[in-house]
């Protein structure tokens, strides 16, 4: 597994702005979930916020199977992916929604525990 991916996610941000598209970078290895407004401000070094994966819950929606949350310190986060269209290119620049989700459901013991 490599020990950094990233992609588009969009993220719920609040009832005024609603769904808003951000860049996301999973390091594995620091299980960090970092967001950034664009690929371009990611490259500059512009983060926008983390979501510590350590100790957190995922969540899937039962009726759209596009959203997810992850819920860590009290905090829940609300994601959104364009599964459908990722789908139709799994080898392309798009596949970042599955493999991310199918990452973070594997893989969540390993961020479950606290390292002795």
């Amino acid at each position: 597994m490599a020990s950094i991916m990233e992609g588009p996610l969009s993220k719920w941000t609040n009832v005024m702005k609603g769904w808003q598209y951000r860049w996301f970078v999973l390091d594995y290895n620091a299980g960090l979930l970092s967001y950034y407004t664009s690929k371009d401000k990611m490259m500059r070094g512009s983060r926008r916020g983390c979501v510590r994966l350590r100790g957190a819950v995922i969540g899937i929606d039962d009726e759209d199977d596009s959203t997810f949350t992850i819920t860590v310190d009290q905090k829940t986060f609300h994601f959104q992916g364009e599964l459908k269209e990722e789908i139709l290119s799994l080898h392309g620049p798009n596949c970042f929604f599955p493999s991310l989700l199918g990452c973070l459901l594997d893989d969540l013991n390993g961020f479950a525990t606290d390292p002795a």
